[in-house]
């Protein structure tokens, strides 16, 4: 999977930034946070390895859907990480898929 420096959700671009400082996010070290205030996805280069970056990738993304469409619901956090779990898993196993 392809880290790109910038993705559109919705109508919305966020840059993608991979920082080598700690992204926290309500008081907890994260390994990646999305500010939808200034359109912003922030990945922590050292805490990942390129694998669990392009999951904490597919995490964030998963939020910005929900966020850009306005859909609530309970337990996101957890919603959230079975989609990205899924997706990446997804990828990962049929690379071919998106390939021409």
């Amino acid at each position: 999977m392809k880290i790109l420096d910038k993705i559109r959700i919705g109508s919305v671009d966020y840059d993608i930034k991979q920082t080598d400082n700690n992204v926290v996010v309500d008081g907890r070290t994260c390994y990646g946070a999305i500010r939808y205030s200034d359109h912003v996805i922030e990945l922590d280069g050292k805490l990942c390895d390129r694998q669990r970056m392009e999951l904490t990738l597919l995490h964030e993304m998963f939020h910005g859907i929900l966020h850009e469409r306005a859909i609530q619901v309970e337990n996101e956090e957890e919603l959230v990480e079975g989609l990205a779990r899924g997706m990446h898993q997804i990828l990962r196993d049929n690379s071919e898929m998106f390939s021409d």
